[in-house]
């Protein structure tokens, strides 16, 4: 039988994670080239929300929990194959050409049109998962090896048994995308050509424009956008990004690796510092996690 014994009831389980999840702020940046086209990114998200359950079989399912981007950033570069007009002789002579007409060049840039997307606050995703309750001996790194337990208390630093949730599995859904994204995505398309073009004369504009068509509709092609901008989208944040790995792999090591639901500090403080008497503590051994339905149960020997 364990000397001590203490039951975390499932609400006081929900606060104290709901403490952890809070602190959670983890952000990405980096760029790839797609073919015709490339996409820089710069992402940060939080947890909000989800329901927290204790399991009949000593495990923790953690449902719905709310990932809110902010910011979510990204610039897509566009290679527009270069179009000529012009050039051709207007004015032949039997000695060669006397007069060319102008010759204009564009889309020579790679990239030729820079699209700065903000979808801050449009995207929705959420995440679930079970876990099960991990059990970690911590011994601070500023410790030094000469320190005893009481100067590893007077400094603020002592070894704790750490409780973390080890996930068993996680899911993560992509639940919408606003219907503005779409008009967005659109009107910066439009924006960014028309100012691509401005330098030219409105009759070169509007030959371009007669010979490319609708330039949106070029662009969205070499975007390989088809008529669903939603899976479109969808598909650029988590197989080309890898968004989703980003924030799955991200929120497993925040609850596995760095983030303890609670410590319990070892040795225990039964009595603080009373005048020239020093503490009492108690070294803790043997921890063992059990979890219910209705609680989660800590039972650890006293050691003499």
């Amino acid at each position: 039988m364990s000397d001590l014994t203490v039951a975390v009831s499932e609400d006081t389980f929900r606060r104290l994670f709901a403490q952890v999840r809070d602190a959670l702020a983890e952000s990405t940046a980096d760029s790839a080239s797609l073919g015709p086209f490339s996409v820089s990114w710069d992402v940060g998200f939080r947890l909000e929300d989800g329901t927290v359950d204790l399991q009949a079989n000593n495990s923790v399912l953690i449902s719905e929990l709310d990932v809110v981007y902010d910011p979510l950033k990204l610039t897509l570069g566009i290679d527009i194959p270069e179009l000529c007009i012009g050039g051709f002789c207007i004015l032949p002579t039997p000695f060669g050409c006397a007069v060319h007409l102008p010759k204009i060049c564009v889309f020579s840039g790679n990239p030729d049109i820079s699209l700065p997307l903000d979808l801050s606050g449009l995207i929705e995703s959420e995440i679930s998962g079970a876990f099960r309750i991990k059990t970690r001996y911590h011994v601070d790194p500023a410790r030094t090896p000469a320190m005893t337990d009481l100067d590893a208390e007077d400094a603020d630093i002592p070894n704790t048994w750490q409780f973390l949730l080890d996930p068993i599995w996680l899911d993560i859904d992509l639940i919408d995308i606003a219907d503005t994204v779409g008009n967005i995505l659109d009107a910066a398309i439009d924006n960014a050509v028309d100012n691509l073009l401005g330098f030219l004369p409105g009759w070169a504009r509007d030959l371009i424009k007669a010979i490319l068509g609708p330039v949106v509709d070029l662009v969205r092609a070499i975007l390989d956008i088809g008529d669903d901008i939603d899976e479109w989208l969808s598909n650029l944040l988590g197989v080309s990004i890898g968004l989703f790995d980003f924030v799955a792999t991200a929120v497993a090591d925040y609850f596995a690796s760095r983030n303890p639901i609670f410590s319990l500090e070892d040795p225990y403080p039964i009595l603080d510092y009373d005048g020239p008497l020093i503490p009492v503590k108690v070294p803790v051994r043997n921890l063992a996690v059990t979890v219910a339905d209705t609680e989660m149960t800590l039972e650890a020997d006293v050691a003499a």
